[in-house]
């Protein structure tokens, strides 16, 4: 039914890579697309951040509660302001799927808009290649591929950097 989905010499190498950036892609849903969507496999959730959540347009009252802190964000455990379920569209038409995706909404500073982890490359059955930038998942015409984009992962890593210098210029400041 389904096709092996490899990478092979007819998948190129990006040449604006440095073979060490992480995958970085666009989804659409609730009928926008969603730039800066970072590819986490290891991630064991799915996550929405609030300024993207607002700018979807979305109520907090469809938020499902979650009591749970998340862990492996920079500093302390994070609490989620709630869970919310989403029909998220990846690929480009006709090597697309549609999945409902469980994310945790969080109000954390952020240069990305959402997260896709473990959950939704599974539920696609999605073989990563950061080598490669892009992500393939089967589809019952054959295998889709989604290219990520170097530039913008980049530009997301520069506010990164940026953020964490602040981080540690303020830290700096609090030692005795």
């Amino acid at each position: 039914m389904y096709k092996e989905i490899i990478y092979g010499p007819e998948d190129a190498v990006p040449l604006a890579s440095n073979n060490h950036e992480g995958i970085v892609i666009e989804v659409i849903t609730c009928n926008y697309k969603v730039k800066k969507v970072y590819i986490d496999n290891g991630s064991t959730i799915d996550v929405l951040y609030y300024k993207t959540f607002k700018e979807l347009q979305l109520e907090e009252k469809q938020f499902i509660p979650i009591r749970t802190p998340l862990i492996g964000f920079a500093g302390p455990p994070v609490r989620s302001k709630g869970m919310i379920t989403l029909m998220i569209m990846v690929g480009l038409s006709p090597k697309c799927r549609t999945v409902p995706m469980n994310l945790a909404v969080v109000k954390e500073s952020s240069s990305y808009n959402m997260i896709l982890g473990q959950p939704t490359l599974n539920a696609l059955r999605a073989v990563c290649s950061t080598l490669h930038l892009s992500m393939k998942f089967p589809m019952p015409a054959g295998v889709a591929k989604v290219l990520g984009d170097p530039e913008v992962v980049r530009a997301c890593y520069i506010v990164t950097l940026k953020g964490k210098e602040k981080l540690v210029a303020q830290a700096a400041y609090l030692e005795p």
